[in-house]
């Protein structure tokens, strides 16, 4: 099993003032033992996941530590494989953003579907329901830990 890790599972993470904290915690720690096999994410969403914890906490320390968390640095452990959106990612993003215009997605959701298809991974993790009917999603709330 792999899950890919959405930008609102991090954030949320991150900011105990976050209305999903809670959830976001339980989920993140069964990641971290193991119950959605390999976490993945992408540079976008790393990218989307810093700036939205610095534009809402205002705080670049709480932004600087979830970009450490993803990444796996200093007291964090590697646990999540960021991979990078290919040019061949890319295009099928922009195909998925075009095709599913009634979804609302974000162009960064549209490369989280690109690269989960490419790559073959089970689900995304995400509080976001504009992936429902487009690629399988664990919902972070379902969590039971």
């Amino acid at each position: 099993m792999s899950v890919l890790v959405d930008s609102g599972v991090f954030y949320a993470h991150a900011d105990s003032d976050a209305e999903r904290h809670v959830p976001a915690v339980r989920a993140f720690d069964a990641l971290i033992d193991g119950a959605y096999g390999q976490p993945y994410t992408t540079d976008y969403v790393y990218d989307e996941t810093v700036t939205l914890t610095l534009r809402r906490t205002g705080r670049f320390e709480r932004a600087r530590t979830v970009g450490r968390r993803i990444r796996g640095e200093g007291e964090f452990p590697d646990l999540v494989r960021i991979e990078h959106v290919t040019p061949l990612a890319f295009e099928a993003a922009v195909d998925v953003f075009e095709r599913y215009d009634d979804q609302q997605l974000s162009f960064t959701d549209a490369t989280t579907i690109a690269v989960a298809e490419e790559l073959d991974i089970d689900a995304v993790l995400s509080f976001d329901d504009d992936f429902d009917g487009i690629v399988e999603r664990t919902d972070p709330r379902d969590t039971d830990c």
